[in-house]
């Protein structure tokens, strides 16, 4: 039986969704894609590569309990946690969408709102917390905690016994030795290597990776976000 599935954002990520589902159901038909959910108006009653913009996500709201499972195709970790309360307020349930090259033991553990794109490697005894991306070529190692909404971009290599904290952005290409801690909410510089703990809420850049400034507290950064969309 197919899952029906809705992408939230109908953008380049929400469309790079698209293609997981896709070439999922070319390994055996598992999504029935309805469609994708954007609150921004240009894009509602538009078509994404033939598939509709429903409207808002208060299109949840008019489906039945646990028939219709959504994905958030958002990169911008702040606004995927407030899109995920929001769908979640309308009745929405989520759903995992993994790229059938990704290579994973059964030692992994998943949130819910996961997405893993193509080639990427999970090895062993790795948690992972809701509505993580882990794009493009990513490698996690052994022993690796990821908690919610991080976002680990294109080419990311995560070493062993790492703890990745909720709502780190870790830029394409960006690596990390050892036993390494990234705070919550923290931003690592694309090609970045973190050879040291990186503390909450700092954006952290170069060779070895160093803080060099300071975050927002995030519930203003996320309303000011927000409210500019």
């Amino acid at each position: 039986m197919r899952q029906k599935v809705v992408i939230i954002g109908a953008g380049g990520f929400g469309r790079e969704v698209l293609d997981i589902c896709e070439e999922d159901n070319r390994s055996g038909v598992r999504w029935e894609i309805l469609g994708f959910v954007d609150d921004n108006p240009e894009v509602q009653s538009q078509k994404v590569r033939g598939y509709p913009v429903l409207g808002g996500v208060e299109v949840f709201s008019k489906f039945k309990a646990n028939e219709v499972k959504a994905v958030i195709a958002i990169g911008d970790n702040r606004i995927r946690k407030k899109v995920a309360e929001k769908a979640a307020a309308y009745g929405a349930g989520f759903c995992n969408v993994i790229h059938p090259s990704a290579i994973m033991t059964p030692h992994v553990k998943l949130g819910k709102g996961v997405i893993i794109a193509a080639g990427c490697i999970l090895t062993n005894n790795i948690t992972v917390g809701d509505f993580v991306i882990i794009n493009l070529g990513v490698t996690v190692g052994h022993d690796t905690e990821i908690e919610s909404f991080v976002n680990l971009n294109p080419g990311v290599h995560i070493n062993g016994n790492n703890k990745i904290g909720e709502g780190a952005y870790i830029g394409s290409g960006a690596v990390t030795i050892q036993n390494i801690t990234i705070g919550k909410w923290s931003v690592i510089g694309a090609g970045a290597v973190v050879t040291n703990d990186i503390p909450d809420r700092v954006v952290a850049v170069g060779v070895p990776a160093k803080p060099i400034k300071l975050m927002e507290n995030e519930e203003k950064a996320t309303s000011r976000i927000v409210d500019s969309i």
